[in-house]
C-alpha cells in the first residue's frame, strides 16, 4: 500500500523543516554593501505570518524555497528603496541604520517623495489622451440631468406658499426645508419626477402630493443627453493616464536599482513565482 503522507501530482509537498543549525548572521545578500543577513528573513517571515498574507507562509519553523526568496526579494526592494531615499537626500542623516532590516521601509511621505522624483519627468502625448476619449466613449456619456431646489411641505397651502416663495428672487437655499441637488431620471418616482423632465431652466413645477408630502420644485439648470466634450474630458484623462505612465516608469527604474545595487546567494535567485503575482510596492 502506497505511503499516504507521500506526495503526489494532486498533493505537492511545500513545507520543508527549518534546518535548526543556520547561522542567523549568515548574509543571504547584499544591497549597495549592506548584509540583508538570515535573522532578517525570519523575522520578515514572522511578521508576514501575523499578517494578512500568513495563510501564505508555512506555520512558524517551517519553510519553502520558493517562499524564503519572495520574502528575501521583498527585503531587498525595501533595503534599495532606503539606499536610494537616502542618496536622494530624502532620509535623515540618522535614518543610515541597517537597510536590510524589517524596519528598513520607507514612510509614505518619503516614499511619494522618492516616486516624484524618479517620475517627474514623465508626460503623457497628446494623441495618446485623445485615443483614450476615442476608445472610451461610454464613459463620457451623460444623462438627462436637472439640478433643482426641491421643498416638501405637510399639507397644499404650505407648498403654495413655498412655491410663491421659490418663484422669488428671495427664494434661497439657506431658507428651511430647501434641498439643492442634480436629479437623473429614476432618482425620483411619478408625477413629480415627470413634471420635474418636462420644466425647462427657471421653471416652477408644483405642489405636487407625493408619499412624503407635498413638494414644489424650481428648475435652476436643465441639461440634456449627450456626451462630455473632449475639452472638458480631457485634463481628467491626461491626470489618470500620467498617474499610470509615473507608476511604470518607477518600476522601470526600480527594476534597474534593484539589478545594480544587489547581489543575492545563490540560494536565492531566480525569485519569480506566482504565490504572490507581481511585486507591489508602497507609495
Amino acid at each position: 500500500m502506497a505511503d499516504p503522507g507521500a506526495a503526489t501530482a494532486d498533493r505537492p509537498t511545500v513545507v520543508a523543516t527549518e534546518p535548526p543549525d543556520r547561522d542567523p548572521d549568515q548574509p543571504i545578500a547584499t544591497v549597495a554593501g549592506r548584509p540583508i543577513r538570515r535573522a532578517d528573513l525570519q523575522r520578515r517571515a514572522e511578521e508576514i505570518r501575523r499578517g494578512p498574507r500568513g495563510k501564505h507562509v508555512p506555520p512558524s519553523g517551517g519553510s519553502s524555497p520558493e517562499i524564503e526568496r519572495w520574502i528575501v526579494r521583498e527585503l531587498v526592494t525595501d533595503a534599495v528603496l532606503a539606499q536610494e531615499a537616502w542618496a536622494a537626500g530624502l532620509l535623515a542623516a540618522d535614518a543610515d541604520a541597517d537597510l536590510g532590516t524589517s524596519d528598513g521601509r520607507l514612510s509614505p511621505t518619503v516614499m511619494a517623495a522618492l516616486v516624484d522624483r524618479v517620475s517627474t519627468g514623465v508626460t503623457v502625448d497628446e494623441r495618446a489622451i485623445r485615443s483614450f476619449y476615442d476608445r472610451n466613449q461610454d464613459r463620457y456619456r451623460r444623462p438627462e440631468a436637472r439640478r433643482i431646489r426641491l421643498v416638501v411641505r405637510p399639507d397644499a397651502e404650505a407648498a403654495r406658499e413655498a412655491a410663491r416663495r421659490l418663484s422669488s428672487e428671495a427664494g434661497t437655499v439657506s431658507e428651511a426645508g430647501d434641498q439643492a441637488f442634480e436629479l437623473h431620471r429614476g432618482e425620483l418616482v411619478g408625477p413629480i419626477e415627470d413634471a420635474v423632465f418636462a420644466a425647462a431652466a427657471g421653471d416652477v413645477v408644483g405642489p405636487i402630493e407625493t408619499a412624503h408630502g407635498w413638494s414644489v420644485a424650481v428648475i435652476e439648470t436643465a441639461r440634456p443627453a449627450g456626451v462630455e466634450p473632449f475639452e472638458s474630458a480631457r485634463s481628467g484623462i491626461e491626470a489618470d493616464l500620467l498617474a499610470a505612465e509615473r507608476v511604470q516608469a518607477f518600476e522601470h527604474w526600480l527594476e534597474a536599482r534593484r539589478a545594480a545595487l544587489t547581489v543575492l546567494e545563490p540560494d536565492f535567485e531566480h525569485p519569480g513565482h506566482p504565490l504572490h503575482g507581481a511585486t507591489t510596492h508602497r507609495h
